[in-house]
């Protein structure tokens, strides 16, 4: 898989996260270890890129849930934020956004 792909589903993870308004340490390990998991060739130099690059920008959630348009990969990237924002205690704010990605993606019933 092209890094840039999985960077954009990192990116999601994290705004979805960052919906409580932080991103926890678990939360972000979480991402790390689900992404490595998936895809053992993305490296922790493109994860920290991504991070960065979404913390530098302006976009907001349906900016980064257009960019994956692969079906699989947004059922990966809908269950990576789940989990991800999850680990912490899913804040009502992060549920709200799983379920707007959820609903951007029409995955609502698979």
């Amino acid at each position: 898989m092209n890094q840039n792909k999985i960077s954009e589903a990192v990116k999601v993870a994290i705004c979805i996260c960052a919906e409580d308004g932080l991103v926890s340490e678990s939360e972000e390990a979480m991402v790390y270890q689900l992404i490595s998991e998936k895809f053992p060739d993305y490296s922790k130099d493109a994860f920290i890129k991504a991070v960065d690059d979404f913390f530098s920008s302006k976009l907001q959630i349906e900016n980064y849930l257009a960019a994956i348009t692969d079906r699989e990969m947004q059922k990966f990237t809908l269950e990576l934020s789940k989990v991800s924002a999850g680990i912490d205690g899913l804040d009502f704010r992060e549920n709200v956004a799983i379920e707007k990605a959820s609903m951007y993606w029409k995955l609502r019933h698979e």
